[in-house]
């Protein structure tokens, strides 16, 4: 028994830990994540709470369960490295109202479009992304670095040699991805063919 975790006055003596323990588990770590410091990892969570690994997931499946049975206003989602608390997706919209213009997370299609480059060909210049799309892409390639989506990965560049792009930890977070295997099928993700082709065709002569 955990007693650390137990409500106050509730003696760990005669008391079943599954009935009592998984429960107050996951609502201590629903408050955790509700800090809103990023994903959390299964072994912070496991070290904070002083718990087996195994006992975190039973209370990370109990949590999902419960989020969904009653009906509750977020979701538990594994991103990145992590599990994060996510708005249910019937709201989305309706709190989406409450942001502001500058606080939106939505993106442009312009800048969808040059995000989908960078995501499926990383790491990747700035002139390769406007080739590809076919127009400059200076403009949103730096609205995707102030937002975080993406950042110039100077480790592989040499002197005199262009930045390449590569996503970013917190893109993986926004967009609810485990990692960049979990990203969708192009033909899914970007809706012009002809722009899959070339994607496609980059590639395989990389």
């Amino acid at each position: 028994m955990v007693d650390h975790l137990l409500p106050l006055g509730v003696d760990s003596a005669g008391v079943d830990a599954a009935e009592v323990v998984l429960p107050v588990v996951a609502r201590t770590i629903e408050g955790l994540l509700s800090l809103g410091v990023g994903p959390i990892t299964l072994a912070e969570l496991a070290d904070f709470l002083e718990l087996e690994k195994g006992q975190v997931e039973l209370a990370l499946d109990y949590l999902a369960s419960d989020l969904v049975a009653h009906d509750r206003a977020t979701r538990l989602v594994k991103v990145a490295d992590g599990y994060v608390l996510k708005t249910a997706p019937d709201l989305a919209v309706v709190l989406g109202r409450f942001l502001s213009e500058e606080q939106s997370p939505v993106l442009s299609g312009a800048a969808m479009e040059a995000l989908a480059v960078v995501a499926y060909l990383q790491p990747v210049s700035r002139a390769q992304v406007s080739e590809i799309r076919g127009v400059s892409s200076d403009g949103v390639i730096r609205l995707l670095v102030d937002r975080g989506f993406i950042e110039g990965d100077r480790r592989r560049g040499r002197v005199g040699e262009p930045i390449l792009f590569q996503t970013t930890q917190l893109f993986l977070e926004r967009f609810g991805l485990e990692n960049l295997a979990s990203l969708p099928a192009l033909a899914d993700f970007v809706p012009s063919a002809e722009l899959v082709e070339v994607l496609e065709e980059s590639r395989r002569n990389r």
